[in-house]
């Protein structure tokens, strides 16, 4: 059943629906505000026990709705809020439609078009020369898949509805208003996301190796470890970044480009390539572990 409600969702997500809008996390920061008015004390507001208890309530819910409706028309309720809630939390961004209108904005030499669609991808300031920014964005889309896409999947197929939006909620928490005005939150809240994103982006990294180039992919996960440690701010972002990076021949494309006198911004087409290919390679072995009674 978990195998038939993913591939729903991504048809759903990929081909079927374009209401992105209502993945708007605009019900928990509305809920966040409501608790903050309350004036809890201290010691329930910052740390692990904030984050804990700014959590626990909206899981509370989902499990409160699968104990209730789990066995209700022979799980036909629980089937389709399985199917929505796996499809809200996919995303929220489609990486893809962004990798289009990076290109697009690149061939209309748009500048500022192109500085907010990288920027939205890598999720910080791009360069302003290429082929850094390029790269920067392929990268940005190596990356970006995981907390998209593999992440949810992993937590749906280990717990189900509420592993899936456990781990969206905590991809939030880090941009909430505590963490702006504490430090110590906004690493707790960092941090919680590194550790449910440590297990998916290794997962993640080996589907890049198989669906690229599998030597180049070895060499980029050693070249992290051995020399490229300290360059990311974790060791999800870096394996990520450089095993994908190896697995697309990243460093190969960009000096054919260079020899060829031709745009960058095809980078970061071949990256979202390899992200489908991945997805691919990622289905096939859950179908074989559910097929064979291990998942």
């Amino acid at each position: 059943m978990t195998l038939t409600i993913i591939l729903i969702c991504l048809i759903a997500e990929r081909y079927l629906l374009d209401r992105r809008d209502l993945r708007t996390n605009r019900w928990f920061y509305s809920y966040n505000q409501w608790l903050e008015r309350h004036d809890l004390p201290q010691a329930l507001r910052q740390g692990i026990i904030g984050i804990l208890l700014l959590m626990l309530p909206p899981l509370l819910a989902v499990s409160l709705v699968q104990h209730l409706f789990e066995e209700t028309l022979f799980g036909l309720i629980w089937l389709l809020f399985s199917i929505m809630v796996l499809l809200y939390c996919l995303g929220p961004n489609d990486l893809d439609s962004q990798v289009d209108h990076f290109v697009e904005a690149v061939d209309n030499e748009d500048e500022n078009e192109i500085r907010t669609i990288a920027s939205a991808i890598i999720k910080d300031e791009p360069p302003t020369s290429e082929p850094a920014r390029s790269q920067a964005v392929a990268e940005g889309v190596l990356l970006q898949a995981n907390q998209n896409l593999y992440s949810v999947l992993f937590w749906y197929m280990l717990m189900g509805p509420l592993g899936s939006l456990a781990y969206r909620i905590a991809t939030w928490l880090p941009a909430m208003e505590q963490s702006n005005q504490d430090a110590d939150y906004y690493l707790n809240s960092r941090q919680l996301v590194t550790i449910l994103d440590w297990i998916p982006a290794r997962i993640t990294a080996f589907c890049y190796a198989v669906a690229g180039s599998f030597e180049d992919a070895l060499y980029g996960w050693r070249s992290y470890h051995e020399t490229r440690f300290s360059e990311f701010a974790d060791s999800n972002s870096g394996i990520l970044i450089c095993t994908g990076g190896g697995a697309m021949r990243l460093t190969t494309l960009i000096n054919e480009a260079h020899e060829g006198v031709q745009s960058y911004s095809f980078l970061a087409k071949s990256a979202m390539a390899l992200v489908w290919r991945s997805l691919v390679v990622f289905l096939v072995i859950f179908a074989i572990l559910t097929f064979s009674g291990l998942a």
